[in-house]
């Protein structure tokens, strides 16, 4: 940011702090500058209709910037609420709570105030006070009317009395102030009609001439002989200035006037002025009364109007600052749960949420250093957890982790391997999957693995730390040795509850160890068979011959007969020895691989050919992928598996007619590249018996056969690193695959078994 727009920021910020409070104060002072002005109407003054533009301009302008300012800070109260903003609504609820306290009391005050003052308004004008204040004037005016009906039956006597005495000028004068110093008025002056003074006395020697009466009290005194009236002095009292029209004093003569001044105590001229000014006072604020009350309701609507905007203001301002830091510390808490544990807030004053957010630095520097911490052990977790997942990825046992409730919460890869575990089944470290399948979904994934899982359950039901146990389980297909071994598994357990304990199980596929055992045991069993049962097949099978070729002529047609057939039975028995006795030398000779590359279509086309020119109760379907290439085998042992596995569908088939399938494709599985071949028919498909030993030594279900067909495929198929799989297809009839890596050096799993 550039120095200037800093600057303009800064100017900003104080013009929106100082303008409401100087537009708030000028409100006040037009509020004080109207109650003012309303007392001095009261009084009788013209005061607002001097002032009254210049007012409303100031109160307008002042309530202008009330409203920009609040609205311009609620307007951006509601955009950061609207906008997420920490903090915002928080400072909201606190704006919405400080008005909620405030605006009630202010309005309450407001209608209070206003009911009294419209009822003290009211009070002012009670009947009873116009009425005492009527009756206190009329009590000044009877005062001011007997008064005058004294001094004027006074001066009457006085003009009876110097009636005479007109003539003389200087008795006229001596009268005159006898009687101003025995009867009491201060003056006494005699004046022709017309006014002109003729004589005068006053009680005070150094006071002036006479102030000459005016021509309407002249007037009256000539039309009704006298005149009396009480009039204000220069000096601000009251006096009763009386004339009287006195006879002449002799007939031809002019009358003349006598005039008497008395002046009115001190205090009752104040009582007087008093009582007068406020009766009429109180006559004018009775006419401008409902004025009254507008212009005093209005002036306080206008407070009531500035308190809500001083409220609004201060709520504002005070959830400004009292929400800022909260607001910083709330947006420091979002950077804190994203990660930044090393985001820190300023500590303001030493109050509680200086406190807070010393207490939030600490504990984000606690926070950084376990989050170091935890990292560190956290690499050093999963790096024994990669090196152990490693070590379970390539064991080639299975490695099995269950729960106290039999639930599964590892398997390693070697599991779905050896047991075909279904979809779905957890791997990887022991707390990545904690609601694994249960083994009784196991069970009914899989069935036939129903031996493998009762074990598993019995051993959780038990108290042995260790145990072994081999099991059978007929796969369909192929049937399956394992040797299992468990351990019990302590479990992590929540804080207060009792130790839970599961279970390892690892186990070995040992198929194919009993098979080579087995296979072995029969192997040597055929070599003995071939090296002491050959051996004197050959003699026996001479002597026969030679038996028949000596004694054939020499006997009878009945004994001749026997001896052809007992020979004949001899030769064939012999010969069917010696057919048993090369199959077992077949069976148990080392293989002697002669691998060179070969086309599999091929090959599979030739050995198809001899039997569709020789057997026409086999029909053939080919769908064989071309090749492929890569294909090292020994043609000849291949040639010998496909002979056996044709024979063994034409043979049990029997007398009925075969539709032989033989398909091949590549396959890509995990090791690399493999070629499937699968012969298909539909025969009867292969017996219980024989699934359940597919390619065990003289297993078989057919009264003439040697059982060794099979078992020599899976020799055959083992001797090129193959498998090989038997079952029944779903419609009727048999399968067989086989597969075989394509890569000379390849070395395929295990042939099934």
């Amino acid at each position: 940011m550039t120095a200037s727009a800093s600057q303009r920021t800064r100017t900003r910020r104080l013009l929106l702090r100082t303008l409401p409070l100087v537009a708030l104060l000028a409100a006040l002072l037009v509020a004080l500058f109207l109650v003012s002005g309303v007392q001095q109407e009261t009084a009788g003054g013209a005061f607002l209709e001097d002032g009254y533009l210049g007012v409303l301009v100031v109160t307008l302008l002042a309530l202008a910037i009330l409203f920009w300012s609040i609205g311009y800070r609620l307007l951006s109260l509601v955009r950061n609420v609207r906008g997420g903003v920490p903090g915002a609504r928080l400072a909201a609820r606190w704006v919405i709570n400080f008005l909620a306290l405030s605006l009630p009391p202010a309005l309450i005050v407001f209608f209070f105030s206003a009911w009294f003052l419209s009822s003290t308004i009211d009070s002012w004008f009670d009947v009873r006070v116009e009425s005492a204040l009527a009756d206190s004037l009329e009590l000044g005016q009877e005062f001011l009317d007997n008064r005058t009906l004294e001094v004027r039956n006074q001066l009457r006597e006085i003009a009876a009395g110097i009636t005479l005495l007109q003539e003389d000028g200087e008795l006229l004068r001596g009268a005159l102030l006898d009687r101003v110093r025995a009867a009491g008025p201060t003056e006494l002056s005699v004046m022709e009609t017309g006014g002109t003074l003729v004589a005068t006395a006053n009680i005070d020697a150094l006071t002036g001439l006479p102030e000459r009466p005016g021509d309407f009290a002249l007037m009256q005194a000539s039309e009704q002989g006298e005149y009396a009236a009480a009039e204000p002095t220069t000096d601000g009292r009251l006096q009763i200035r009386v004339i009287q029209l006195m006879p002449a004093a002799f007939p031809g003569g002019s009358p003349r006037f006598l005039q008497a001044i008395y002046p009115l105590p001190a205090d009752i001229t104040s009582l007087a002025n008093s009582i007068e000014q406020e009766y009429f006072r109180y006559q004018n604020v009775s006419y401008l009364r409902q004025s009254l009350k507008q212009s005093f309701l209005l002036i306080l609507s206008l407070v009531l109007l500035l308190t809500i905007l001083l409220a609004i203001l201060a709520a504002l301002n005070s959830a400004r600052r009292m929400v800022s830091p909260l607001s910083r510390l709330s947006s420091a808490t979002r950077e804190v749960a994203a990660g930044d544990f090393g985001k820190e807030v300023a500590v303001g004053p030493r109050d509680e949420i200086g406190f807070l957010a010393e207490s939030f630095n600490e504990m984000t520097q606690a926070l950084k250093a376990a989050s170091q911490a935890a990292e560190a052990s956290r690499a050093e977790l999963q790096a024994q957890g990669e090196f152990l997942e490693k070590v379970l990825a390539n064991l080639s046992s299975g490695v099995l982790t269950l729960d106290q409730q039999g639930r599964m919460i590892t398997a390693n890869a070697a599991c779905a391997q050896i047991l075909g575990l279904p979809a779905g089944l957890p791997t990887g470290l022991p707390d990545s999957a904690p609601d694994g399948q249960s083994l009784q979904q196991l069970r009914q994934a899989a069935p036939f693995l129903q031996p493998f899982v009762d074990i598993i359950e019995r051993q959780l039901g038990r108290d042995r730390s260790e145990w072994q146990q081999e099991i059978r389980i007929d796969r369909p297909g192929a049937p399956l040795v394992l040797l299992m071994r468990g351990t019990r598994l302590p479990l992590l357990s929540p804080p207060g509850a009792a130790p839970s304990f599961g279970q390892v199980v690892v186990f070995d596929d040992v198929t194919v160890l009993n098979q080579a055992q087995r296979e072995a045991a029969w192997a040597e069993v055929a070599r003995r068979l071939a090296h002491e049962v050959k051996n004197p097949l050959t003699p026996i099978r001479l002597a026969a011959e030679r038996l028949h070729m000596k004694l054939a002529g020499k006997l009878e047609a009945d004994d001749g007969a026997m001896l052809e057939r007992a020979s004949n039975t001899i030769v064939t028995q012999v010969e069917a020895l010696r057919k048993l006795v090369d199959a077992f030398g077949d069976y148990a000779q080392e293989p002697r691989l002669s691998r060179e590359s070969i086309r599999l279509d091929e090959l599979v086309g030739e050995v198809v050919a001899l039997y569709q020119q020789g057997d026409a109760a086999l029909q053939f379907t080919l769908d064989l992928c071309p090749g492929p290439a890569g294909l090292a085998a020994d043609s000849g042992r291949l040639r010998q598996m496909l002979h056996n596995l044709i024979r063994n569908a034409g043979e049990a088939a029997g007398e009925n007619r075969v539709a032989l399938e033989i398909r091949s494709r590549v396959v890509g599985e995990k090791g690399g590249q493999w070629l499937l071949l699968e012969l298909l028919d539909n025969g009867p498909g292969f017996p219980a018996s024989v699934l359940q030993q597919p390619f065990e030594p003289y297993v078989t279900s057919k009264s003439h056969g040697r059982g060794l067909g099979l078992a020599i495929c899976r020799k055959i198929v083992s001797e090129h690193n193959g498998r090989i799989a038997i079952d029944n297809r779903p419609g009727g009839g048999a399968r067989v695959e086989v597969m075989l890596p394509l890569n000379p050096a390849g070395t395929g799993p295990d042939s099934a078994g």
